[in-house]
C-alpha cells in the first residue's frame, strides 16, 4: 500500500528536485528532497520498503536528471537498505538517527553516485563534488529532516492497514 501513494510523492519531489531545486543555492548546494525522503521512509518502516522506495525514487531521478539511466536508481537503493538496517535503531532517539542517517545517507549516497558516473565513463573530480554538492547537501538534509519525518509519519499512520483489511 505504501507504493500506492509513495509512487507519486517520490514522482512529486523529484521533480520539485530537478526543476526548482535546481535554480536554487541554499549554503552553496541544495538539498536531495529523494535521498531525504528514502533516508526518513527506511527509519520508519525498515530496509526493504527503504530499498523499494530508493529503487522507485532513484527511476525518477533517473529520469529526470541528464547523467545514465541507473545512477540515481543504484545509489538510492543502496542508501534505502542501509539505512533501514536494525543496527541504526542502537543509535539513540528517533530524531538523531533520523538527523545522523539523514547526513551520513546524502554523503554515502553521493559518493556512490560519483564512483558510479566515474565507472561509466563520466569525468568526475570527487573532492570537489564532495565539496560543493554532498557536503551542502549532508547538511540541508539534516536541517530538512525533522519536516520529511513528520510528513512521512502521517503518511505512515495513514497507509497501515486497519482491522478490517482495508487501507485507511
Amino acid at each position: 500500500m505504501s507504493l500506492y501513494f509513495g509512487i507519486p510523492i517520490l514522482l512529486v519531489a523529484a521533480v520539485v528536485q530537478s526543476v526548482v531545486f535546481e535554480r536554487i543555492s541554499i549554503l552553496g548546494g541544495r538539498p536531495d528532497l529523494v535521498l531525504l525522503l528514502v533516508v526518513t521512509w527506511s527509519i520508519i518502516r525498515g530496509a526493504d520498503e527503504g530499498a523499494l522506495w530508493g529503487f522507485v525514487g532513484g527511476i525518477c531521478c533517473d529520469l529526470l536528471s541528464g547523467s545514465g539511466l541507473g545512477l540515481w536508481t543504484l545509489s538510492l537503493t543502496a542508501v534505502g537498505l542501509l539505512v533501514g538496517q536494525p543496527w541504526v535503531h542502537a543509535l539513540g532517539p528517533t530524531i538523531i538517527r533520523l538527523a545522523l542517517m539523514s547526513a551520513a545517507g546524502t554523503l554515502f549516497g553521493h559518493l556512490l553516485l560519483i564512483v558510479a558516473m566515474g565507472l561509466f565513463g563520466h569525468s568526475v573530480a570527487i573532492g570537489r563534488g564532495f565539496e560543493t554538492v554532498a557536503t551542502p547537501a549532508a547538511v540541508l538534509n539534516f536541517l530538512l529532516s525533522p519536516f520529511a519525518f513528520t510528513f512521512l509519519v502521517w503518511f505512515h499512520q495513514r497507509s497501515r492497514r486497519n482491522p478490517g483489511g482495508f487501507a485507511v
